[in-house]
């Protein structure tokens, strides 16, 4: 009766631990089988590709140009499975990336620091930006010049760390869509990377670095692989030379990586979060040998228990890092996420350290 008891116990603990380890997951990809990412032939023009799509009755969603691919709604691939001026067909997977002040979120602890607050905190130096001995590089460079492009849910364009520091941006979601923030995850990133010095709120790693902000992700944390990789395409065009990704999921896409591909001969630095998997290996697009893949620390220089430990590059400040928040606010969050923005921030000020 006790060798029963036991195993049933080993099998509910089990049972539990599967059950946490999907809980806690940062981020994840699912497919919506019906939504595909079709690639064509480099030399197959807008006018043909067009041709090919209604022949089929398969609806275009939108062009992803530099990598010669549409978006499209179809019943089946076998529609189009056999047409030679496509190279290949994906799931347009749709990424899930947690972000909101929600006590019951165990992915990424959110909480406000005070619930009535003065509407201009005194500034503080959050100790992941202490711990990347920004300050001691702050003389000599704030990364002025240096232009980072966050692949986020956006950034609040209104908030008053960051207003001076965003130079522009882009909604890969609605073309004519704002890039402000109305999520918070986005922002909290880009207080961590370059909240400006102001005397207010905080102070980020890089507070002199040129913003741009492209939303990707929408007020529930989700978007399509297509989106990240029309952002990337965006960021190649407009010559930026920082791209941070603080997501992550566990499917390959080939049509992301060779977007990827592009920004990394174009001389793009790519910066990814490993992931929130208790221990794991790192997730896509930072398990791409192109991209420095982050890995989170708490603040005696441990990994987080929640980071990803395989693939990692670097590691970098992860637990209870206070950053600016959406509606001029500013949060305490955990994650590899926020790992991402401070060595991110610390890359910039390396950069122009060493010009």
């Amino acid at each position: 009766m006790k060798g029963r008891v036991k195993n049933i116990l080993s099998i509910l603990m089990i049972f539990s631990f599967i059950i946490s380890m999907i809980s806690i997951n940062s981020s994840y990809a699912k497919t919506n089988s019906n939504r595909k990412i079709v690639v064509f032939e480099e030399n197959v023009d807008q006018v043909k590709k067009d041709k090919i799509l209604e022949k089929h009755g398969v609806t275009k969603v939108k062009e992803i140009i530099g990598t010669n691919a549409v978006v499209v709604h179809v019943s089946s691939d076998d529609l189009l499975i056999n047409e030679p001026d496509i190279r290949y067909i994906e799931d347009d997977m749709i990424i899930s990336i947690s972000g909101k002040v929600n006590d019951d979120d165990s992915t990424i602890k959110a909480k406000k620091i005070d619930e009535i607050r003065p509407e201009q905190p005194e500034e503080v130096i959050p100790w992941g930006v202490q711990y990347m001995e920004a300050p001691d590089i702050w003389a000599i460079t704030k990364g002025d010049g240096v232009k980072v492009a966050i692949i986020d849910t956006g950034v609040d364009i209104d908030h008053p760390d960051l207003v001076d520091n965003i130079k522009g941006g882009y909604n890969t979601i609605t073309k004519k869509g704002s890039y402000d923030d109305d999520n918070g995850h986005g922002t909290h990133i880009a207080g961590t990377i370059a909240a400006s010095d102001n005397e207010i709120g905080v102070i980020g790693v890089a507070p002199e670095v040129d913003l741009y902000s492209i939303k990707s992700f929408d007020s529930n944390g989700e978007g399509y692989v297509s989106d990240i990789i029309e952002a990337i395409e965006w960021s190649i065009v407009n010559d930026i030379d920082i791209i941070n990704m603080s997501f992550g999921f566990i499917m390959k896409s080939t049509a992301l990586y060779e977007s990827i591909l592009d920004a990394s001969n174009a001389g793009i630095v790519m910066v990814a979060a490993a992931g929130n998997n208790y221990g794991g290996y790192a997730e896509y697009p930072a398990a791409y040998p192109e991209v420095v893949s982050i890995g989170g620390i708490d603040e005696v220089g441990n990994p987080a228990d929640f980071s990803a430990r395989n693939g990692v590059d670097i590691w970098a400040p992860s637990t209870s890092i206070y950053s600016t928040y959406i509606n001029d606010d500013y949060v305490e969050m955990d994650g590899t996420s926020m790992a991402t923005a401070h060595w991110t921030g610390k890359f910039i000020l390396q950069m122009r350290t060493n010009n």
